[in-house]
């Protein structure tokens, strides 16, 4: 699709400004995400002790919770390095996944369950992807910019009043 630039004034008087539509969908799942890493942290805890969070293999844990970050505290805030930020920070997060998965000991049995966990990150990742770069609102609320054609002056105020 073809973009046009238009200000931040301009891009918030746009129909499709702000955090919401399928936007919400995409956040929901990055929490739900965030929610069940941190259910295992305290599983682990609560089962091995706390002295497993010190263990060297919890650091990609503790990586993973750092990585979804940026987009959780930024995409709300409307930052516009929100969308290259979050990306940039969940490939990093699955370079170092399959690093581990990789790497992981020949005694490891590598059963069918890791095999498609590691297919659902890469689907999502897709997805993931996708929408923040092709998603009219993603474009108009982050990177200040409209569908070609769709000149700034035509842009109607989030009241309705023209």
């Amino acid at each position: 699709m073809n973009w046009t630039s238009v200000t931040e004034d301009e891009a918030m008087l746009h129909p499709l400004y702000g955090f919401g539509g399928w936007l919400y969908a995409v956040y929901a799942v990055e929490v739900l995400g965030l929610a069940l890493t941190l259910e295992g942290i305290v599983r682990v805890v609560d089962e091995a002790g706390a002295g497993q969070l010190a263990n060297p293999g919890f650091g990609l844990v503790w990586l993973q919770v750092l990585l979804n970050l940026p987009f959780l505290l930024m995409a709300p805030m409307k930052a516009r390095a929100m969308p290259a930020v979050a990306i940039g920070c969940y490939w990093v997060g699955m370079v170092f996944s399959l690093g581990m998965v990789v790497t992981l000991p020949s005694s490891v049995d590598m059963d069918a369950s890791v095999l498609a966990r590691v297919l659902v990150w890469f689907v999502w990742g897709a997805v993931f992807t996708l929408y923040l770069l092709r998603s009219r609102r993603v474009n108009v609320t982050y990177r200040h910019r409209v569908p070609a054609g769709n000149a700034p002056a035509a842009a109607l105020p989030v009241d309705g009043v023209a």
